[in-house]
């Protein structure tokens, strides 16, 4: 007889066609004898239990939109015992393959046999699909089969009573009240840990497993917490879970699955799929004690169990409502598990010792699973985790934290949880950021040190013309005596780059007036705004420059006019006094840093040691209204060596700047991005044995490539504004991060705990080079930096960040720069390194709405010169994230004046595009939209609904699709609707789909 699948079975049926062709839901059962077993007794033991077992007779059989069960009888039901193959990676590898092995749901038997031979003995292993079976399953399953076998081998008949298939009662009225209550305002997980990785589009849900064995001081805390807290190891083990995922990212409404057996008394012995995935949901308080976690979570536990007869699956759609949602949408991400031994290790088989051996499909549908192994002498923990969503490395590091905070809270059981470290033994041994010398020279010292020494060398040189080291300091000298005239302290100088503005820049501060960084380049209204910010006077302008009531700079002295050098020494200033204001280079209203002398000379000293060990012949390229120009001048003036002024085509022509470090001998480039994707390919091989600096935004692959081939020395900075010069510096792709150039740390945001290795958080820098904060905004210095006991003062960047093993910085980008689509957080530097991987991509830059919205829309602009690109990133990006992003084709990205990507300019495109009329639907996106409207039974729907976040779910989604394929008799997947789930969206892929086809058909 066939009848209908329950809604926990078709929700299972479900996952499997989201990822078809996969065991992500078969469930294996494995003992190894010490010898071999005999070939004809185990196929007779293994016919005897399936006979006598229904539900191992079950099949199912499915139309696309329904799923159907009926049982077989034992005459039709043959599974014969196949020889599992030996591969070259092991056995453990062996049994896993045979396990993944998937079923096909069309009436065949869901059940497969096998027989490994070992060197020292058989393995028997026995798969069976999650539908028909559960993991209680597996230790009555073992037994039986055990005792058939011998049974059989005494000449005996096994127990050949059959065994209908459990009914499970209907879930109680009350239960369901219940969860609907514990659950209420419950939202699915938007966003996995903060070690995990970034959301994916098409998910694979391979998994891997790593071991670990508790520490005897961890075990000797959870036995101590045993007796004190009156719980069960299950429970301790369970609330140091929660706290530990909490400390991750996971937030104070903590949400664990746990499978919970809903086997009544007289089903002990019943095989099947009798196990719900009940949530336990603890709202952690951040001033409560260990004790109140674990008093909580026991609570918990105990009123799930006794609710478990409700199914997830009928209560999340009452529960979740409206919620954006995804394939892995649910309450939970992460599983917790304790599992007893299965098999007594005594038990012989005619006489050879039997052991259980795990046997892993390959495959999750969570993120994380604990599952705790409890023995006499240890107890092990066995942490399986999806590949999507991690690195064995991570949960390792997790698994150490674990252990860490168990041990942790044997000492500190009274301190509030909140205020528990977050650290494991390998994150306390990370190696600390390079520890530096103050700075006690300023650069005015450096500098004068040549002056004095060898006045006659050449300085600056601007094409032909060179300036020495002595006129260079006689105009900083008539620059400072005009400065002290006028009584000013805060001085801005507007000049190109030159020898006019390198002795402006040093006339100010041998004044002991800070300067204003500007480039007489940017638009009037900027200069107006930052002028009128910083309260500048004088404005010291050079010759040419049209400011009203600016002071013309002193001219730099000829060659011959050698009564005019002056070589007088700095009498200052003070290394804490300021030395220049630098404003953010976007933003609505001006916004500055301020800078100490201290922090200048660190940020030039540390630059030199790292790319030059003598005096430097550096390239001047970059804005004037950037920290990045008095570097360049720094690091060859304070080293005794010359600055070489580059021309502007420089920044947009590769033979320019090519011919420029080659005839003069540059040591030293720096340039965004944008102007090494300008220049790289004609500078080519002219880059060779100089190193080149690539600031201020992230360094693409491709880029880091090209950049690598033309034998350059390639480094890749990291700046922030409240950090002079770099705060961390790499070798440009040699790995994922870059090595910090300060103290750094990473904190959780909003508390201020550090994180570990591999964790993402809030990037701090602490040390010398540190602004001394924001111009006129105590307020914000205040919350921007702040006092460490162990770091000192240290400056919150805003940057989300993670540090790595080998002490380096994986700097991801603003915390700011993360949205929320379809249910999931995903930052857009995520989405920008997904297209950047694309061969036809030169250049991209995510915008979108902010991560309060409801649910956020990204744009992609992406800088591509080859024809027709557009279809092939988005199908591009719907194979790696979990949403597809509005796509705009660009031949340039615009830039600031200081050379990196004009986001605001980005934004302001997004939002002319958002409010332009959009292209009417056409006939299949209006069919669609009505699909949607009925299915959803929701009015107002349009084009660009979502169908999760307006209602839909898993289920409702499988009887769309069933519509879909009805109605428009196009070929569409489950799958095709999580990554398309709008009506214009879907439409787009399925005509994309169809003309595929079509052609792939000519």
């Amino acid at each position: 007889m066939t009848i209908a699948a329950s809604r926990k079975e078709a929700a299972m049926w479900l996952l499997e066609r989201l990822v078809p062709d996969t065991g992500v839901n078969n469930v294996a059962v494995a003992f190894e004898v010490a010898g071999r077993i005999d070939r004809e007794l185990f196929p007779a033991a293994l016919r005897a239990v399936l006979a006598r077992h229904e539900v191992l007779r079950t099949v199912f059989r499915s139309d696309d939109a329904t799923l159907t069960r009926e049982v077989l009888a034992p005459d039709r039901f043959d599974v014969p015992v196949r020889d599992i193959p030996a591969g070259d990676d092991g056995r453990d590898a062996d049994l896993t393959a045979f396990a993944a092995e998937p079923f096909v749901i069309d009436g065949r038997p869901l059940v497969r046999a096998g027989v490994h031979a070992g060197a020292d003995g058989d393995v028997c292993c026995v798969v069976v699909h999650h539908l028909n079976f559960d993991a209680m399953s597996t230790t009555i399953l073992l037994r039986e089969l055990l005792v058939a076998y011998e049974t059989v081998a005494a000449g005996r008949r096994p127990d050949d009573a059959p065994v209908a298939a459990l009914a499970e009662r209907t879930p109680d009225e009350r239960s369901v009240g219940y969860w609907r209550k514990n659950l209420d305002g419950l939202r699915p997980a938007e966003s996995g840990l903060w070690c995990a990785r970034p959301p994916v589009g098409a998910p694979s849900l391979r998994a891997r497993t790593v071991h670990h064995e508790l520490s005897a001081p961890a075990r000797a805390v959870v036995r101590r917490f045993q007796r004190e807290l009156r719980a069960s190891e299950a429970v301790v083990l369970l609330a140091a879970y929660n706290l530990l995922l909490a400390q991750h990212g996971a937030g104070s409404d903590v949400v664990i699955g746990t499978p919970v057996n809903v086997r009544d008394q007289h089903g002990t012995n019943a095989i099947g799929y009798h196990a719900n995935l009940v949530p336990l949901r603890v709202r952690l308080d951040p001033e409560a004690d260990f004790r109140a976690v674990v008093k909580q979570t026991r609570s918990t536990f105990l009123e799930a169990i006794s609710h478990a007869d409700v199914p997830l699956e009928q209560v999340s759609p009452a529960v979740l409502g409206d919620a954006p949602s995804s394939w892995r949408s649910s309450f939970f991400r992460h599983l917790f598990n304790y599992v007893p031994g299965t098999v007594d290790a005594s038990f012989t088989l005619t006489g050879m010792p039997v052991r259980h051996v795990l046997v892993e499909n390959g495959y999750s549908r969570f993120d994380l699973e604990f599952f705790i192994m409890p023995g006499e002498d240890r107890t092990t923990v066995r942490a399986a985790f999806c590949l999507d969503a991690f690195d064995a490395a991570d949960v390792g590091l997790l698994l150490q934290r674990y252990d860490a905070l168990l041990v942790r809270l044997g000492d500190e059981l009274d301190r509030p949880v909140a205020q528990l470290s977050r650290l494991g033994a390998s994150d306390l041994a990370l190696p600390a950021s390079p520890p530096r010398t103050a700075a006690t020279t300023s650069v005015l010292d450096a500098v004068h040190a040549t002056v004095a020494a060898n006045p006659d060398l050449v300085a600056v040189r601007d094409d032909t013309d060179v300036v020495t080291y002595g006129q260079l300091w006689s105009a900083a000298v008539a620059t400072r005596d005009l400065v002290a005239a006028s009584g000013g302290n805060t001085v801005a100088v507007l000049a190109p780059r030159g020898a006019q503005l390198a002795a402006a820049w040093l006339g100010v501060w041998l004044a002991g007036a800070r300067c204003v960084l500007l480039d007489p380049t940017q638009p009037i209204p900027d200069l107006a705004a930052r002028l009128a910010d910083s309260g500048a006077a004088p404005v010291l302008a050079a010759e040419g420059l049209p400011v009203p009531g600016a002071v013309r700079i002193p001219a730099v002295p000829a060659v011959t006019d050698t009564d005019e050098i002056r070589a007088d020494a700095p009498s200052g200033p003070d290394l804490d006094a300021m030395a220049y204001l630098e404003y953010h280079p976007d933003g609505p209203t001006p916004l500055a840093v301020t800078v100490t002398h201290r922090a200048l000379a660190d940020a030039v000293a540390r630059l030199a040691e790292r790319v030059t060990s003598g005096p430097a012949v550096t390239s001047w390229l970059s804005s004037s209204a950037t920290d990045a120009a008095l570097t360049e001048l720094l690091v060859a003036l304070t080293t005794g060596g010359r600055v070489v002024v580059a021309p502007e085509e420089a920044r947009t022509d590769g033979h320019a700047l090519g011919e420029l470090v080659q005839r003069h001998g540059v040591d030293v480039v720096q340039a965004p991005p944008a102007v090494w994707r300008e220049v790289v390919e004609q500078a080519g091989a002219r880059l060779a044995g100089r190193a080149v600096l690539v600031g201020h935004e992230p360094l693409p692959r491709p880029l880091a490539a090209q950049l690598r081939a033309t034998g350059c020395t390639l480094h890749h900075g990291y700046t922030t504004p409240g950090v002079a010069g770099y705060a961390a510096l790499g070798g440009g792709w040699d790995g994922a991060g870059v090595l910090p150039a300060a103290r750094v740390f990473v904190t959780e945001p909003g508390t201020g705990h550090e994180l570990g290795i591999g964790v993402r958080g809030e990037l701090c820098v602490a040390g010398d080079a540190l602004a001394a904060g924001y111009h006129g905004r105590p307020e914000l210095t205040a919350t921007r930096f702040g006092e460490h006991p162990t770091h000192g003062r240290f400056h919150r960047t805003g940057d989300l960040a993670r540090l790595l093993p080998d002490g380096q910085v994986d700097v991801v980008g603003p915390l700011s720069a993360q949205v929320r689509v379809a249910g999931q957080r995903i930052h857009l530097r995520d989405i920008e390194s997904v297209f950047a991987a694309h061969p036809d991509v030169e250049a991209v830059a995510a915008v979108g709405s902010a991560v309060d919205g409801p649910d956020g829309t990204v744009v992609a602009f992406v800088e591509s010169r080859k024809p027709d690109v557009a279809e092939r990133l988005r199908e591009h990006a719907r194979a790696a994230l979990p949403l597809t992003p509005v796509l705009v084709v660009l031949d340039r990205l615009p830039v600031t004046v200081a050379g990196t990507v004009d986001r605001a300019a980005l934004v302001a495109l997004a939002a002319t595009r958002a409010l332009a009329d959009v292209d009417p639907p056409d006939e299949t996106t209006v069919a669609l939209v009505g699909i949607w409207t009925e299915m959803l039974d929701r009015p107002g729907l349009h084009a660009d609904s979502n169908f999760f976040a307006s209602g839909g779910h898993s289920l409702l989604g499988a009887q769309l699709v069933q519509r879909v394929r009805t109605d428009l008799e196009m070929p569409v997947q489950l799958a095709d609707l999580f990554a398309n789930p709008t009506p214009r969206q879907l439409a787009e892929h399925l005509q994309n789909a169809f003309w595929d086809d079509d052609e792939d058909d000519d």
